[in-house]
């Protein structure tokens, strides 16, 4: 099993953003009927998200602000950044990989190493895996960047279906070499044989658009494109059993006391799901942020944003910082990591606007 305890890794500072374009789920009621919108919000716990569509910010933008926003309050030697890992699936280009172009624009040294991770809802607790591992091999500092963001949307888009569960969102998390440190440890796990319960099926070199187009047209072949499947009792099923597992597994191997962790930051897949498992894993639900409720679930973004919002927001004077991580979804993939963060470096969540211009235009590849 990949259980692993790493030593020498300090969490200096996690930073989260959304993109600055809020929407309300009640904003959809005459859409969708009032009694459909309020039995969503009951379902779901969602008041409102804040989204990129409209702004056509990216993930990596909301990331780069997050990561400027750290390097910037700590007055931080960017030359100790030896690794930069963008954990995300939403990714600028499918070549290069958006490290590369994040390591640029924060000014990081050639001497960095960069690579994209493309998990999505456990993107965050691998990354920390990842992340201490370099530090462990020599790195001074690492970044882990994680976030996500869907497409741009043309003017006047109307949904076909409640839009509110996603939200958008972008973190960054300075990781540093130091021996005084408190271990880093968790377990990660993989179930390959159900990912038909969340995938984009058609978005992929399997299933290539000019193929689909042939068959099936150009507006039904941008549809299947842009499809994403979820077989939500699956996914239930999944996040009640097989994350309550790893988790009792977890706490078995390393002998856990609930009592030690200020805060359980879980995935925010919805409501329902985060208070079913806090109960089958009997851990207090008053402990476990429930960052849905403002942000929507922001994937990958979902638990750094969810510990911004909780330290950021309550007196940290006697904090220890000592909290749980669990991160789970596409893939399927799924991992629990015991982390030590800085409470006062934990900064409040901020909204970004700025898009970032790569200056490529369509007739220079003409």
């Amino acid at each position: 099993m990949a259980y692993f305890n790493l030593k020498n890794v300090k969490i200096q500072a996690v930073a989260a953003s959304v993109p600055d374009d809020v929407e309300y789920t009640t904003d959809y009621s005459e859409l969708f009927g009032e009694e459909h919108v309020k039995k969503f919000i009951m379902s779901t716990g969602v008041q409102r998200r804040f989204a990129s569509h409209r702004l056509g910010v990216t993930a990596s933008d909301l990331c780069c602000a997050a990561a400027e926003k750290i390097l910037t309050e700590l007055n931080y030697d960017r030359s100790k950044v030896d690794a930069l890992i963008f954990a995300s699936s939403s990714r600028d280009y499918l070549q290069p990989v958006t490290a590369t172009i994040l390591q640029d624009r924060l000014g990081l040294s050639d001497d960095c190493m960069c690579y994209d991770v493309p998990l999505g809802c456990s993107a965050y607790v691998y990354g920390l895996h990842l992340a201490a591992m370099h530090i462990n091999s020599g790195c001074r500092s690492v970044l882990l960047l994680a976030g996500s963001t869907g497409e741009r949307l043309p003017d006047g888009y109307v949904p076909t279906e409640i839009p509110m569960l996603f939200g958008n969102g972008g973190s960054a998390t300075l990781l540093e070499y130091d021996e005084n440190a408190e271990p880093t440890y968790g377990l990660l796990r993989s179930i390959g044989r159900d990912f038909k319960m969340l995938v984009s099926p058609f978005s992929g070199q399997r299933h290539p658009f000019w193929l689909m187009l042939q068959q099936l047209g150009y507006e039904k072949a941008c549809a299947y494109r842009d499809l994403f499947h979820m077989e939500g009792m699956d996914v239930m099923r999944f996040s009640l059993k097989e994350v309550v597992t790893m988790v009792k597994d977890f706490k078995e191997r390393f002998q856990c006391d609930y009592d030690e962790y200020e805060i359980l930051a879980c995935h925010q897949a919805n409501k329902l799901i985060i208070s079913n498992l806090a109960r089958k894993i009997k851990f207090p639900l008053v402990k476990i942020p429930l960052s849905i409720v403002d942000y929507g679930n922001t994937g990958c973004a979902s638990i750094p944003l969810a510990i911004c919002e909780h330290y950021a927001n309550n007196n940290n004077r006697t904090a220890t910082g000592k909290i749980l991580t669990c991160g789970f979804g596409i893939g399927l993939s799924l991992g629990i990591v015991g982390i030590t963060v800085e409470p006062q470096n934990c900064f409040s969540v901020f909204k970004v606007k700025e898009r970032y211009d790569d200056g490529l235009r369509f007739e220079d590849y003409m």
